[in-house]
């Protein structure tokens, strides 16, 4: 009896972001993360929002609960922390940094995670037999891209920088 009411405990206070409904939204995608940085680390889910003006992400303990709440837009970056503590930043990669510990790079993570390169940026790239992108380098990450879905989209993505090493895993994108 005590574990039942202990898994509708647990169950009530996870939470599910909203499936985006929003005309602008370029991808809705959610998946695992697994970052590695310093002695430390986090393992969670992800969920992402990526519309052409703003971002949403949200980082959710194993359990489900959410551990951060990030909104980018042309104003800037803002995390609502599990405490309900906001924080703000000129971006998403300074905040997550000073807040989290790690640097999650949103700049440029639209097109690394749909197995492209980000436009605005040099890099240099590696093709595997079937001319899709296997290893790329760019603003100071290593990128590669282990698994695929059969549709070619990337299925697991593995980004490293001197220090920290981010695994993401997706299971459903749409």
């Amino acid at each position: 009896m005590r574990i039942l009411l202990l898994l509708l405990f647990l169950a009530g206070c996870s939470t599910t972001p909203p499936k985006s409904v929003s005309p602008d939204t370029l991808f809705d995608l959610s998946g695992r993360i697994a970052v590695k940085y310093d002695d430390k680390g986090f393992n969670g889910s992800l969920r992402w929002i990526h519309r052409k003006s703003s971002d949403e992400v949200w980082l959710l303990s194993p359990l489900g609960q959410t551990v951060a709440h990030i909104l980018k837009n042309p104003e800037g970056a803002l995390m609502t922390a599990q405490n309900r503590q906001e924080y703000r930043a000129e971006d998403v990669e300074s905040l997550t940094e000073k807040i989290l510990g790690w640097r999650l790079p949103l700049q440029g993570l639209d097109s690394w995670i749909r197995g492209k390169s980000a436009a605005d940026s040099p890099s240099s790239a590696s093709f595997d037999q079937e001319n899709r992108l296997a290893e790329l380098t760019q603003d100071g990450w290593d990128i590669r891209y282990p698994r695929r879905f059969e549709n070619g989209l990337p299925k697991e993505i593995v980004l490293r920088r001197q220090g920290i090493r981010i695994k993401f895993i997706i299971d459903a994108d749409s």
